[in-house]
């Protein structure tokens, strides 16, 4: 499934949820899917925010961050806390200094101090070989949040 995965433009949440339960798979092993995760959710159909909170409780058992790029991407601390993902471990990256959302997510995955690397937009715009390459080499998910479809979730 990670095979089928690394050649895809990018993968929903679910997709990369369920590439853990293939033989012997880990959150380790699907970190260098080579496409951004797209999590697009809805009122009507909140599976993709159920996986993607998953996905993010299982990497905040690294002793790595979890970083949000600025408050657009960022969701309710209250559902991240239901889900059981180690707040302490989140960051919240308010001040962008002028660069775009797809620079500071390079940056952030070629790092390696991230377990998992959120931004929100259009995934087309986060489909690049350098996003690709960054969270390979710093074996990080990266996620991005349809702004489209985040405003229209009523979190309970």
């Amino acid at each position: 499934m990670t095979a089928l995965l690394n050649n895809l433009q990018s993968v929903t949440a679910s997709q990369a949820y369920k590439s853990t339960f293939t033989t012997n798979s880990t959150l380790s092993q699907y970190q260098s899917v080579k496409c951004p995760i797209d999590v697009s959710f809805t009122d009507e159909s909140q599976t993709q925010l159920a996986y993607f909170l998953r996905l993010l409780k299982q990497a905040s058992l690294q002793s790595r961050w979890i970083m949000f790029i600025g408050d657009e991407a960022m969701i309710d601390k209250k559902l991240l806390i239901n889900a059981g993902v180690d707040i302490s471990k989140v960051l919240v990256l308010k001040n962008k200094k002028l660069l775009d959302d797809q620079a500071l997510m390079t940056k952030a995955l070629i790092s390696g101090n991230c377990s998992a690397v959120i931004a929100a937009g259009n995934i087309t715009s986060f489909q690049t070989d350098a996003i690709r390459q960054a969270s390979e080499q710093g074996q990080t998910l990266a996620f991005v949040i349809n702004h489209a479809t985040k405003h229209k979730v009523t979190l309970h």
